[in-house]
């Protein structure tokens, strides 16, 4: 059976029409010629039909084309991520490794992407960060652009930084951010900007920890997000305190708290609340 044909079996399983298949993807005459077998249809609107019908990939190409086997990488690229999200590095671990046969055949960017993976294993699984660093500095050299070269740099910044190194991450996180582009995604950039505002405070480079800090508040404000405006508050605070702007600090420090509550983070919570605590116990005493 032919893809429209298998589109049109689908649609009529469910009993959906034409237009409500076509709707915000594409045209019902699309639809139609599709079916029609007038047209072959791109991977990018088949992704889009076969999550409007409810089925993956497979149901239309088969388990071993070319079309399932990019399916398949894309929801485990996915799935990768989200792990390494939440610092899950075992599940990270489990994923790779049931999936091998899978990542053999990864090619360009995705096979960039579980090298770079397999790098951060070495770190935060392993404990090899001189392991890990050497693979991504290599890594970085194959990378020439896109998104997933600013998360290699950052990554390489975050290695030296645990090195305690901070003039070299001081130089990647620069890096990185000297080639930001309007179109890269906003978690990418502001993980970064956090990372470089880390390595700025522990340099007690305080004044510009400020600036970067501030960067990465308007841009996660401008997305209407809470991702990591907890963190970038709690720097804001964290510096202003160390510049002696107290009051202004326990501010940031009190607005980092209700956000960490709002996201359920209880560890960061109630750390922050003894900073709260007693930044105004100080404040009382010298009134």
């Amino acid at each position: 059976m032919k893809i429209g044909e298998k589109i049109k079996e689908r649609r009529i399983e469910i009993k959906m029409t034409q237009t409500g298949l076509s709707e915000g993807i594409c045209t019902q005459a699309m639809i139609s010629r599709i079916e029609k077998r007038k047209v072959k249809p791109s991977r990018e609107l088949m992704e889009k039909l076969a999550e409007r019908l409810e089925v993956s990939l497979h149901y239309f190409y088969g388990e071993d084309s070319v079309e399932s086997r990019y399916s398949k990488m894309n929801q485990l690229r996915k799935l990768v991520r989200q792990h390494l999200e939440r610092r899950e590095y075992d599940n990270v671990s489990y994923l790779i490794s049931t999936n091998e046969e899978l990542i053999d055949h990864a090619m360009g960017q995705d096979q960039l992407f579980f090298e770079w993976i397999k790098a951060l294993l070495y770190a935060y699984r392993d404990g090899e960060n001189d392991k890990a660093l050497s693979h991504l500095l290599t890594l970085e050299e194959q990378t020439k652009n896109g998104e997933l070269r600013i998360e290699i740099i950052d990554s390489i910044g975050n290695q030296y930084l645990r090195k305690k190194e901070y003039k070299l991450a001081e130089k990647y996180y620069k890096k990185g951010f000297s080639i930001f582009s309007e179109w890269m995604n906003h978690e990418k950039k502001a993980k970064l900007l956090l990372n470089y505002s880390v390595c700025l405070a522990r340099q007690k480079k305080y004044t510009e920890c400020i600036d970067k800090v501030f960067q990465g508040l308007n841009l996660v404000v401008s997305k209407n997000t809470l991702f990591l405006l907890g963190d970038f508050l709690y720097y804001k605070g964290y510096c202003l305190e160390k510049l002696g702007q107290k009051k202004d600090s326990l501010r940031s420090y009190k607005k980092a708290r209700t956000i960490f509550d709002i996201q359920k983070n209880e560890n960061y919570a109630v750390s922050i609340q003894l900073i709260i605590d007693r930044l105004e116990k100080e404040l009382a005493e010298n009134d």
